[in-house]
């Protein structure tokens, strides 16, 4: 994709990706998190391992560790053996932490940079895009 409409999509895509960097940070805050926390509380919607969520994060098994013992000291998630190798854990979210996740998720999607200013109509068609777009970009598997 070459010329002056390519580079102003390209553009347009890192200015998204700014504005909803921000505007996570800023709900991360709001709810009393670290970034690196809500992150965590966002990939608990079912109990992971530390090293799943690393994975997912793109992190370290052990920077994960610190999120895990901050959010278990303040009660929003527990650690319990993992039940297909009990050598493992599991982080699973508390009460308090399923409504905290609850609440974070609540407030990113209330007032959403991008997509706020669109209707139904129109976020149904950048959906499909966006999911055009990424199918095709997604790695194939070598055989």
């Amino acid at each position: 994709m070459a010329g002056p409409e390519g580079q102003e999509i390209v553009e347009r895509l890192f200015a998204a990706d700014a504005a909803l960097r921000a505007h996570f940070d800023e709900t991360a805050a709001a709810v009393g998190l670290t970034v690196p926390q809500a992150h965590t509380l966002l990939q608990l919607g079912q109990p992971l391992r530390m090293g799943q969520i690393a994975g997912q994060l793109h992190c370290e098994p052990s920077h994960v560790t610190g999120i895990a013992d901050a959010l278990e000291q303040c009660g929003f998630l527990r650690r319990e053996p993992d039940p297909d190798d009990r050598r493992a854990k599991r982080l699973v979210l508390t009460d308090s932490g399923r409504e905290l996740r609850g609440r974070l998720l609540g407030r990113l999607f209330e007032r959403a940079p991008i997509i706020s200013v669109l209707d139904d109509d129109q976020r149904t068609t950048l959906l499909s895009l966006l999911r055009l777009a990424q199918s095709a970009a997604a790695p194939r598997p070598r055989h």
